[in-house]
């Protein structure tokens, strides 16, 4: 008969087997500098905490989730030009948007709105995205997961702003998160809104990838 103290025993042996795997398993930043080293996964734009100032145009608030679908699909449909693999010295960036599709799929679309100069700029930080991503539900825990948080598409200043995020898939920690911003410009409004995200690709691959490499690797 199996007595209560070998069975706490081997629940504390298996935690701390489990532990060591994910140890293990875990990634660091400096790995996302390595051609060859871990692979990025592009998990998509992620618009659960965006807010909307300015006039929406034509565009009625429920059709926001609809089209915010869109601007991640475009992404993915037109790798060419949203060329995270030149952005990030990797030679592939596999993409897998469901977790981030199902997030914002649940977005209350009034909520994507904002009627308050505070609705701009500063809602998010370093902390708040940690406390996202440990939310993030992973299914293939393996590699980096780069995701876009989007956090302010403000039609007055024509500019959106998004927090770059890198993390571990393995345990979800944050490796590397910066708030980065692009002109929005073109017709329609997922065009008009993707292309901030165009222009932070582009930077990416132009210096902020040197920038933070020389930040991290010594």
């Amino acid at each position: 008969m199996i007595n209560s103290g070998m069975i706490k025993k081997a629940l504390t042996i298996s935690a701390m087997v489990l532990a060591l795997q994910n140890y293990a398993f875990s990634q660091t930043v400096e790995d996302l500098f390595s051609r060859t080293g871990e692979k990025v996964v592009w998990l998509g734009l992620d618009f659960t905490q965006v807010r909307l100032t300015g006039e929406l145009g034509t565009v009625g608030k429920n059709e926001l989730i609809p089209l915010f679908d869109d601007m991640n699909r475009i992404i993915v449909s037109e790798s060419d030009k949203y060329n995270f693999k030149a952005a990030l010295r990797k030679d592939e960036i596999p993409y897998d948007l469901e977790m981030v599709a199902k997030l914002n799929s649940a977005l209350d679309p009034g909520q994507a709105i904002g009627y308050s100069s505070s609705d701009r700029e500063g809602r998010l930080n370093e902390e708040a995205i940690s406390v996202l991503v440990k939310q993030y539900k992973i299914k293939k825990p393996e590699g980096i997961g780069l995701v876009f948080f989007v956090e302010t598409m403000d039609k007055e200043k024509e500019k959106a702003t998004m927090w770059v995020t890198f993390f571990s898939l393995s345990d979800r920690n944050v490796l590397l998160t910066e708030k980065m911003s692009g002109v929005a410009g073109g017709i329609t409004f997922k065009n008009h809104w993707v292309r901030p995200v165009f222009e932070v690709v582009e930077k990416i691959r132009d210096y902020k990838y040197q920038e933070w490499r020389n930040r991290y690797i010594r």
